[in-house]
This record gives C-alpha cells, sequence and structure tokens, in this order.
C-alpha cells in the first residue's frame, strides 16, 4: 500500500471513528493495534514536518515512525505516520504533538540518534522508577511441583533444542561448578532433571526439587536426589561444603527462610551460589523498552544480599549477563555499568 492509499484508507477510518479519535495505529494490514483513544506523543517538542522521523511516547513504549502526510480534518491537522520499517501507518491530531521531532528532514546523523536514543532510554526509565513495583508473592511449593510434573518429560529436550540456550548456559553455570568443585558434599536445590547436577564435581552430590516427574527423570541418570522443600531440608547442621541453586530457583522460595536454611547445612566457610533472572530488563532493540514486570525476579541486587547477609553470608563475587543473539549468545557485564541491561545473576556467598 502507497502513501496515497495509506491517506484515502486513514481519512475513512477517521471519518468512522469521529472527532472523539486521538490515533488510528495498525499493522500492514491496517489492523489497529492502539484503542481509537490513545493518545501518542512526540518525543521531545515542535510539529513535525513531512518527512520527518519522530519519536511517539505511547505510554508504556516508545515508537519511531516517519511523517507522511498531513490530513486536513476541521479545525485540526491530522498526520499520517508510517513505521521505517513498514510496520504501520496512523494518525495523529496536531494538538496531540506534545514533544520535539527526533531528527527532522535531513537524514539523521550518528550524533541525533546517539541523542535520541539517550533520551528515549532516560524516558523509558522515568517510568520505570515511578511505576508501583508488583509485591513478591512466594507460590505454594506443591503448585510449583505440580506446574514442572505437568512438562518434565519434554523439557531436557526443549533445553538441548536451542543452541543458544545450551550454549548460554553453559557459561552461566559456571560459577555453580566452580563453586562446588572442591567440596566432598554437594547439594543443589531446585536440581529438576538434573542437567546441572550431572557436571557438579564432589564426591556426593545431592538434589532436591517439589517436582516428582522432574525427580523421576533425573533419578533415571544415577542422580542422588530427594524431593524436600527448601525452606525445611532434611539434613543436619553443617551437612555440606557447597551449596548450589541454579536456573533462578530462588524465585520460588521466602529469600530470608532459604537463605537460614542453606546457612543452617552448610559449614563454616562453605560456599553458596545462587542464580536469578533480572525482573525488568531494558531492551534496545527494534526501540528502547523494558521488558514486563515479573514480581518472581529480581528487581534490585540489594532484594538478594539483604537476606543473604542477614543469615550469614560474605559476598564474595557477582556475575551479571546480558543475553546476546550472537555466539557466545551470553555477556557478562560490569557491576558498575550493568544498569538495567542485565538477564541473569550469580551471586557467590561463603558462609562466614
Amino acid at each position: 500500500m502507497n502513501p496515497t492509499q495509506q491517506v484515502a484508507l486513514l481519512r475513512t477510518l477517521l471519518v468512522e471513528h469521529g472527532e472523539g479519535a486521538w490515533v488510528v495505529c495498525g499493522s500492514s494490514s491496517m489492523v489497529p493495534t492502539f484503542a481509537p483513544s490513545a493518545r501518542l506523543r512526540v518525543v521531545p517538542a515542535a510539529a513535525p514536518r513531512v518527512g520527518d522521523v519522530v519519536l511517539f511516547d505511547t505510554g508504556d513504549s516508545i515508537l519511531t515512525h516517519r511523517v507522511l502526510a498531513r490530513v486536513p480534518w476541521g479545525s485540526d491537522a491530522w498526520i499520517l505516520h508510517g513505521g521505517d520499517g513498514g510496520w504501520g501507518a496512523g494518525l495523529v491530531r496536531q494538538s496531540s504533538v506534545l514533544g520535539r521531532v527526533l531528527s527532522p528532514r535531513r537524514r539523521p546523523t550518528l550524533t541525533r540518534r546517539i541523542v535520541g536514543a539517550a533520551r528515549a532510554i532516560r524516558d523509558v526509565l522515568r517510568r520505570a522508577a515511578a511505576r508501583d513495583v508488583t509485591p513478591r508473592i512466594v507460590p505454594d511449593p506443591l503448585a510449583t511441583g505440580r506446574l514442572y510434573d505437568a512438562g518434565a518429560d519434554g523439557l531436557d529436550a526443549q533445553f538441548a533444542g536451542s543452541r543458544a540456550t545450551v550454549r548460554r548456559f553453559d557459561v552461566i553455570d559456571e560459577p555453580q561448578r566452580r563453586c562446588a568443585r572442591d567440596a566432598e558434599r554437594v547439594l543443589e536445590i531446585g536440581c529438576g532433571t538434573g542437567r546441572l547436577l550431572a557436571t557438579l564435581g564432589g564426591r556426593l552430590c545431592v538434589g532436591i526439587d517439589v517436582s516428582e516427574g522432574m525427580l523421576r527423570i533425573a533419578a533415571g541418570k544415577d542422580l542422588t536426589v530427594m524431593r524436600a522443600d527448601a525452606h525445611r531440608l532434611p539434613f543436619a547442621e553443617s551437612s555440606f561444603e557447597a551449596i548450589t541453586a541454579g536456573n533462578g530457583v530462588l524465585r520460588y522460595l521466602d529469600y530470608g527462610r532459604a537463605f537460614a536454611e542453606c546457612a543452617r547445612v552448610l559449614r563454616r566457610g562453605g560456599r553458596l551460589a545462587v542464580h536469578q533472572y533480572s525482573r525488568r530488563t531494558l531492551i534496545l532493540r527494534p526501540r528502547p523498552r523494558l521488558v514486563p514486570d515479573s514480581p518472581l525476579h529480581v528487581g534490585d541486587l540489594a532484594e538478594v544480599r539483604r537476606p543473604a547477609g542477614e543469615a550469614g553470608f560474605v559476598e564474595e563475587k557477582v556475575y551479571l549477563w546480558r543475553n546476546v543473539s550472537f555466539w557466545p549468545y551470553v555477556v557478562r557485564l560490569p557491576e558498575l555499568v550493568a544498569w538495567r541491561l542485565w538477564d541473569h545473576v550469580t551471586f557467590v556467598f561463603r558462609k562466614a
């Protein structure tokens, strides 16, 4: 559909929606993806002209569009815009334009691109900071077990079917393996089907989980496993030299209770490695945005550090990673610059 046809079609849509419509926006098939009452703003203030590339703030995401034409309607002008990648088209009433054009007419320079992206990221983070944080509610262990029972049989095949996932976790799991390498007795919390447990060193490695289906598969690999709740570990004090908790398993646990139990069964000087996922990660392409909140994951590193310290653990090292689409499919980020860019975190604690 060329711009002339888009103008004609959007004139029709405008007539159908009437004066109450703020925006009609859709995919290449012109299926509306925003409600007629939605309001777009240009980020950050001047009226755009035909040919300008503008940054639209929809409230929960940011879209880049090019102004293709103006459609007069009553006392207002409506601006036809289409995605740079052919994503869509829409009409924005001129009186709703509150910001500045990102790159007027001429091809945007590298500096303009960087400044525009920085402003977009800033606005996303400001909205994220102002957003109410969803409270973290620990799920029932029995319900969690039943959830994983249902998908246990296909989990290993699903994991192995993705080369990127296999390689990514080969890197992410290394601190867990290093933590257990010199220990005689190792406990893995949330061992699942035994993927990580099978690679841990130690004379005796024990895995626990709340899913019977997962444990059945792990036992079939000649691994030592048992059904147990990490809030009430069935082991005596100082039973292990190392504990691992991979693949974000602590998201299903109360941090305070879980760390207290780990401290109880871990020998003095023993190490605990904990992997968790990020609650909110900044995605830069195709437009700056934050992934939806997942209240079980980690929003702030202090959420893990505080209860670990209260249980008597001393942090030795923290690893922050970001997923990438190319080999090795994950990169480590220094904490000082990790900001909201990280997807995974692994803490290594030592029992004081």
